[in-house]
């Protein structure tokens, strides 16, 4: 494991220099490519900072293991049950791999120009697979894709908390908010807690803190490179010693999680600063900084920046109120319980501070149509409340009352990855061995213009394991839609920087 840093570089970085070569005119891609490339040299000389708690000669076998499972039954890839989110994230993958780059829906002489804005970095790679041997093969090489990196987020997790690589992708698999108890005593109808395949989340709304393995289920394509940017970050941070460049390191990983998950980037940005303040010496703050690695992460950035901002959807803000009991109640179970406790340890930690009040203020804020704010800014509060909690635990340095409690409480909560993964299982086995499989998408229109959600996922397209229902989301006209269709004639994107 001692590549580990040079691997998740190279994993991260690679979609954005896919993404210079498809959706950026040359004059803009080949310098900005130049660029990104030294830069991405100059990060591969670097040591590794993770110390892994295994030994290079002893190989993770159980960890892969564990990872594969668990990717396997996030449905990535079409292998097994798929969740309703998947009716658009295949469809962002059909239109990458079906049109040229960038997708562009309609480019007529005036009038509106259709194309498709969103985060579509995660599937770069597995579209370019595509386009070259088909849809098939780009499923494969996404679930590969996700399942390493699942795998690096475990190694650094392990790192970061000197623990085994088992107990820490336990500890990511399983942590999550105490939903059961909101299912229990405040959900009105849906969710229930039997039969044990229901979507916990749920249960005050839409609003809502997705555990990790919700996150894997549903929004893959944001979490995975999230989780990693959050993890590589930490690792690097708690590295022993000292290294010139550690703040500009820190700096291009945040600018890559902005390219994969703009909203998480946003609830890692705190965290962000903290270590920076921690490691700039105020004498002299600029000692040291390596220029160029800054230069690329502010190009990876301002390119992002400006291609996600030609959708007007996402430039829809404001604060939505929320009743003080409903917001109490919501942020004691979805994470607050634990950030408390944490104080009898942790209240001099700025990690601990930051984290609680990002869950108070969070729920609060909207961007966009939903509550999608909340439930991707939470990502980076929601791993460092992980991360705190798993050192409590794992390092044996805290009262033995506080670890049996925080144990109960991760036990309780557990069960909303339980009933995630229970689902998938059971719809993935009625598929295979009770109803005998077949294929649906003869059925399919080829014009979809909208799309329903059903009120419970494990009822959700029940003959077939794929959520695949809008194979383009060109004629797709609803409201949705306008996350990830964009009218983009007057955006700088168009005008400066998209190869038309």
């Amino acid at each position: 494991m001692k590549y580990l840093h040079r691997i998740t570089i190279l994993y991260l970085i690679i979609s954005f220099i896919i993404f210079c070569m498809g959706w950026l005119r040359l004059s803009v891609a080949i310098p900005a490519t130049a660029i990104i490339l030294w830069a991405t040299w100059q990060l591969l000389k670097q040591d590794s900072p993770a110390q892994l708690p295994i030994s290079n000669s002893r190989f993770p076998f159980y960890l892969l293991l564990i990872t594969f499972t668990w990717t396997l039954l996030s449905g990535v890839g079409g292998y097994t049950f798929q969740n309703w989110d998947h009716n658009w994230r295949n469809a962002v993958l059909h239109d990458l791999v079906n049109y040229d780059w960038p997708v562009f829906y309609s480019t007529p002489e005036s009038g509106p120009v259709k194309m498709l804005v969103y985060y579509v970095g995660y599937w770069l790679p597995s579209a370019l697979v595509g386009k070259l041997l088909g849809w098939q093969a780009a499923n494969f090489f996404l679930f590969l894709w996700t399942w390493l990196g699942v795998f690096l987020v475990a190694l650094h997790l392990a790192s970061a908390l000197k623990t085994s690589t088992v107990k820490a992708i336990l500890l990511l698999i399983f942590f999550s908010g105490m939903d059961v108890l909101g299912t229990l005593f405040l959900s009105p109808e849906y969710p229930t807690l039997f039969p044990a395949v229901t979507h916990l989340e749920i249960w005050n709304g839409s609003l809502q803190y997705s555990s990790f393995t919700t996150q894997l289920f549903w929004v893959f394509n944001q979490s995975v490179p999230a989780w990693l940017c959050i993890a590589a970050i930490i690792t690097l941070s708690n590295r022993e010693g000292t290294q010139t460049d550690t703040r500009s390191i820190l700096i291009i990983l945040w600018s890559l999680c902005f390219f994969f998950a703009p909203l998480a980037s946003v609830g890692l940005l705190p965290y962000l600063l903290i270590e920076l303040i921690k490691q700039t010496d105020f004498k002299s703050p600029f000692k040291d900084l390596r220029w160029d690695i800054l230069f690329a992460a502010v190009i990876i950035f301002l390119l992002s920046a400006f291609f996600f901002t030609s959708n007007t959807a996402a430039q829809s803000r404001g604060f939505q109120s929320l009743a003080i009991k409903d917001f109490l109640v919501f942020f004691l179970l979805e994470g607050g319980i634990l950030w408390l406790l944490l104080a009898l340890v942790k209240w001099r930690d700025p990690r601990w501070m930051v984290t609680g009040v990002l869950l108070a203020v969070i729920p609060f804020i909207q961007l966009g149509s939903g509550n999608d704010f909340v439930m991707r800014a939470s990502i980076a509060p929601l791993f460092y409340l992980m991360m705190m909690v798993g050192e409590v635990i794992f390092q044996n340095t805290s009262p033995r009352i506080l670890r049996f409690t925080f144990y109960c409480l991760l036990l309780a909560g557990s069960l909303t990855s339980l009933y995630e993964i229970n689902r998938s299982v059971y719809r993935t086995y009625q598929y295979y061995f009770v109803q005998g499989e077949s294929d649906c998408s003869c059925d399919v229109p080829l014009r979809v213009t909208h799309l329903e959600q059903g009120s419970a996922p494990e009822l959700e397209h029940t003959d077939t394991l794929i959520a695949d229902e809008i194979r383009t989301l060109q004629y797709m006209d609803d409201k949705l839609s306008k996350n990830f269709i964009a009218s983009v004639r007057q955006s700088l994107y168009y005008r400066y920087i998209s190869p038309r």
